[in-house]
C-alpha cells in the first residue's frame, strides 16, 4: 500500500542530486547517530552546564521529562510496529525516493508509519519545552531537521513525520502529568544524583 502523500514524498527526495553541497549535509543530518548523539551532548550541557542553583535544577527536570518522554515513545512506536503496518517506505514506491535512499540512507526494513525518530525527537523537545522552552529551541531545530533529512534521503513520508511528532508531543505531556501525580519518584531520583555529585 502506498502512503496518501507518496507525490510530495517523490517531490522532495527527488531533490537528491540537485545539489551535492546539501546531499552532503543531508546525509548527515539522516544518519542513525549525527542528531540523536548531539541531542545527548546538549542534554548532558544542560544538566552540569549552569552555576545557578534554581536554573540548574529547572534544567534538570526538563532533562529528565525529556529522557523519560524520548525512551517512552521509542517503546510505544516499537509496539505499534509490532501490529501496524499501514504503508511501505517511500523508496519501495518511489523511483526518486529509492535513488535517494541508496545515494544518502539505506533501507531500513521496519514500518515506515510512524517515524520513530520524530517520536523520539520530538518527545525529548517537548519534555524539555515544558520546563524551559528557550533551551528547547536547539532540540525542536535537530528534531525538525532530522525530519527533513529522512524525508530527502526517500526513507519516510511526511505523514510518517507528522504521525511520529504527534506521538512524540502527547507522550512528553503524558510524562509531565506523571512526573506530577508521582512527583515524590522524580524528586528522589533527583535528590539521589545530587547526592552523588550527579546534579
Amino acid at each position: 500500500m502506498t502512503s496518501p502523500d507518496a507525490g510530495i514524498s517523490e517531490w522532495i527526495a527527488g531533490l537528491a542530486g540537485e545539489c551535492s553541497v546539501c546531499d552532503d549535509v543531508m546525509a548527515l543530518l539522516c544518519t542513525d547517530f549525527f542528531i540523536p548523539v548531539s541531542i545527548s551532548l546538549y542534554m548532558l550541557l544542560l544538566w552540569f552546564g549552569t552555576d545557578d542553583p534554581v536554573h540548574r535544577v529547572k534544567n534538570q527536570y526538563g532533562v529528565m521529562c525529556a529522557s523519560a518522554s524520548l525512551g517512552i515513545a521509542c517503546g510505544f512506536v516499537s509496539l505499534i510496529n509490532n501490529y501496524v503496518d499501514l504503508w511501505d517506505r517511500p523508496f519501495v514506491d518511489g523511483e526518486k525516493a529509492r535513488q535517494a535512499a541508496e545515494s544518502l540512507f539505506y533501507m531500513p526494513h521496519d514500518p515506515s508509519f510512524p517515524a520513530n525518530l520524530a517520536a523520539v525527537a520530538f518527545g525529548a523537545a517537548t519534555g524539555l519545552w515544558i520546563y524551559n522552552r528557550k533551551a528547547s529551541i536547539p532540540i525542536f531545530v535537530l528534531a525538525i531537521l532530522w525530519s527533513i533529512s529522512r524525508m530527502y534521503a526517500g526513507a519516510h513520508y511526511p505523514l510518517d513525520i507528522l504521525g511520529g511528532m504527534g506521538i512524540g508531543i502527547t507522550i512528553a505531556f503524558f510524562t509531565y502529568g506523571v512526573f506530577r501525580v508521582f512527583h515524590p519518584i522524580p524528586t528522589f531520583l533527583h535528590e539521589l544524583a545530587r547526592k552523588f555529585y550527579l546534579a
